[in-house]
């Protein structure tokens, strides 16, 4: 079945969030600040995220992403006595998260699939977390916020939606991103997965969870697209 519909994750797919990490993290420790030392909180945060998440999922809630965040920070400085706000923090993260920087090969990649397809972005972020960049193109969003889903959630909603807005068969449709959410919940609404795996790290769920595709750029897609 042909391909009629792209749609894309954001964060560490169109748009690399690593330096943007580190300069949140160097705002908040300030004079304290080492790329190490960074490089270890944020590992912790996402401990904290993921667990904080895990729980909200679980429960069959819906956090804005940014609560999630405010949580994990409270609970990572308090932790780690860092003397610093955590809404501040959460004000720096939102920051950073709005001017991450495009991949490469993003701008060619995103005017190519437009010349082809419809081009959608699916993302478990808060819209005012969002660069910008895509309001440019004609490019439709499903964000978290919006439809109260996440990813692989229970009711798997993001996918669904996304389904009956093109009014295409699921199996019309490839979903490109960079987690197991990403792979997961679109092969559960019948959704094509590609798994962009920038780290060439092992796939370790099991084969019956495998995605359709794996690619380690965006422009590796084009072979099959």
């Amino acid at each position: 079945m042909s391909i009629k519909v792209i749609s894309l994750d954001m964060f560490q797919t169109l748009v690399n969030l690593d330096r943007s990490t580190m300069g949140m993290w160097s705002a908040i420790l300030g004079d304290d600040y080492s790329e190490d030392q960074a490089n270890s909180y944020q590992a912790w945060l996402l401990e904290h995220y993921y667990d904080i998440a895990g729980q909200v999922r679980g429960d069959g809630q819906f956090l804005l992403t940014k609560e999630i965040y405010r949580q994990c920070f409270t609970r990572l400085f308090a932790t780690h006595n860092i003397r610093f706000e955590p809404e501040q923090a959460l004000d720096i993260l939102v920051r950073e998260h709005k001017q991450a920087e495009l991949y490469e090969e993003t701008g060619d990649f995103i005017r190519y699939i437009l010349g082809k397809y419809q081009v959608c972005i699916v993302s478990d972020t808060d819209q005012d977390m969002l660069p910008v960049f895509y309001t440019r193109y004609p490019i439709r969003l499903f964000a978290s916020e919006t439809y109260k889903s996440y990813k692989n959630d229970h009711s798997n909603r993001l996918f669904q939606q996304l389904t009956a807005h093109y009014n295409v068969q699921p199996a019309e449709i490839i979903h490109i991103g960079d987690t197991a959410s990403d792979v997961l919940g679109a092969k559960r609404a019948g959704i094509q997965a590609c798994w962009l795996n920038r780290l060439t790290a092992p796939w370790t769920l099991g084969n019956h969870t495998d995605p359709d595709f794996i690619i380690q750029n965006l422009n590796d897609a084009r072979a099959f697209l």
